[in-house]
């Protein structure tokens, strides 16, 4: 599978990702943007990280981008000083959520998020070497955390009530700066996995799988907090825990937001939420007065609906959550906006979301691609005559129910979903979607029994 993806670009270093790559990857991202154009570069706090950003800044440098150093930090604090710095782009070295063996690049060239023809253009000019000869300068810029927390601190609203807020960072980008920054706003913080190990010693970077946060949660219940969040390696995603321990379904984070935000608001809000998101997130949009929007999954096709229609907010599943506001995601806004919210609750956490409608809906079900290509085709093929949505893969849908299989933009795996009006009818739904092939659809079932056991 190609390193590069519909948003990004990623592999793991060395097999796929290896230095001199990046090395044409600056290259390639130089010559696409006008001579001494500058650039932000930061990176994660991966093992590969300071060879790959290394000749990465030399690529760049060679083909005339002047490139400003801003160390090792969150994505979202790259965002941030492409903003503040007035400059043209940026590169983050990381490869978010994926695991320690992993590396790749998520690439700014404007105002705009990267499309898949700015990548395909990219991978075109490594491939034939399509590069323009120039000299760039290097730089610096350093303490600009400080200038991003007062940013934040700007535009967020302190605690009504101190809460008691157990801070997973996975020793990922934000380790030793979120429970600083959430303790100086006024929470009471208990750290967790909260020094900063590129070789992600403790749990995957990925908080989105709620096995990987069992020590959040017991740590929750061990300390009698209110709440628990947890953010992904690069600091962009974030997944929230109730003062049980239970990690909250994406969709319920998401409701969390809409019924504290969208009151306030004028009527016929926009939000913009994706593909794999349960029914009962439009329906909430549409219970509140708001326009609910479905996109495709994917940082740049969120962030560019966001942006085009104007939303107040959008969310995905995987816990990026975008605001107007910022006109991006950034995974410790989002917590700070969910804290000062919940702040301001007599209820707890677990108390509010009870008033939450259920979803009958699975976790994400991921097969491998390989071997199974024409999986797409043939899927298509059987469900002929059905409702179908391509916005992102294939999404059949019944008054039942529906069942979504989505080609993933990071791994070589497919992501398959479903979700039925009663829960007893979720197998139903999965025969509708995949009883043309036997074996995936009894391996999907059993996955679904699985998840359900563990529950």
């Amino acid at each position: 599978m190609s390193i590069f993806k519909d948003c990004d670009i990623r592999g793991i270093y060395q097999e796929e990702i290896t230095d001199e790559k990046a090395y044409l990857i600056g290259r390639a991202c130089a010559s696409m943007v006008p001579e001494g154009s500058r650039f932000a570069v930061g990176g994660d706090v991966r093992k590969s990280t300071p060879k790959l950003k290394s000749h990465l800044v030399k690529g760049l440098l060679e083909s005339g981008v002047h490139v400003i150093d801003i160390g090792i930090v969150p994505t979202p604090l790259l965002y941030f000083a492409v903003d503040k710095l007035h400059i043209r782009g940026g590169i983050m070295v990381t490869a978010s959520h994926n695991p320690a063996q992993y590396n790749g690049f998520k690439v700014i060239l404007g105002d705009i998020p990267v499309t898949p023809e700015d990548i395909r253009e990219i991978e075109h000019r490594v491939s034939v070497k399509d590069f323009r000869n120039g000299f760039g300068n290097l730089s610096q810029v350093e303490n600009l955390e400080k200038d991003y927390f007062s940013f934040l601190r700007s535009i967020s609203q302190p605690p009504v009530h101190s809460l008691q807020v157990v801070v997973d960072c996975g020793n990922g980008c934000f380790a030793g700066l979120a429970p600083h920054f959430l303790h100086a706003m006024g929470y009471q913080t208990t750290p967790v996995f909260c020094e900063r190990d590129g070789s992600f010693p403790n749990r995957p970077p990925n908080p989105s799988q709620p096995e990987n946060l069992t020590a959040l949660s017991s740590t929750i219940l061990h300390m009698e907090a209110d709440v628990g969040i947890a953010f992904d390696g690069d600091g962009d995603r974030v997944v929230f825990a109730d003062e049980k321990g239970r990690v909250l379904l994406p969709e319920q984070s998401i409701i969390f937001f809409l019924r504290e935000i969208m009151p306030a608001l004028p009527p016929q809000q926009k939000f913009v939420y994706d593909v794999k998101c349960s029914r009962i997130v439009p329906q909430e949009i549409t219970r509140l007065g708001g326009i609910p929007l479905m996109e495709r999954s994917g940082h740049t096709y969120i962030k560019t609906r966001l942006l085009r229609e104007d939303a107040f907010m959008a969310g995905e599943i995987s816990g990026h959550y975008f605001f107007r506001e910022l006109r991006r995601d950034d995974g410790l806004y989002a917590a700070l906006v969910f804290l000062s919210h919940l702040s301001r609750q007599k209820k707890s956490l677990s108390q509010i979301v009870s008033t939450f409608p259920e979803p009958n809906v699975t976790p994400d079900i991921r097969i491998s691609a390989r071997g199974r290509e024409g999986l797409m085709f043939i899927l298509e093929k059987n469900l002929h005559g059905h409702t179908l949505s391509k916005i992102d893969g294939i999404r059949a849908e019944w008054p039942e129910g529906w069942g979504l299989i989505r080609n993933s933009v990071t791994e070589p795996v497919y992501t398959l979903r479903f979700e039925a009006t009663r829960h007893d009818l979720l197998p139903e739904i999965v025969h509708r979607f995949l009883g043309t092939i036997p074996d995936l659809e009894k391996d999907v079932l059993e996955r679904i029994n699985t998840s359900i056991q563990k529950e």
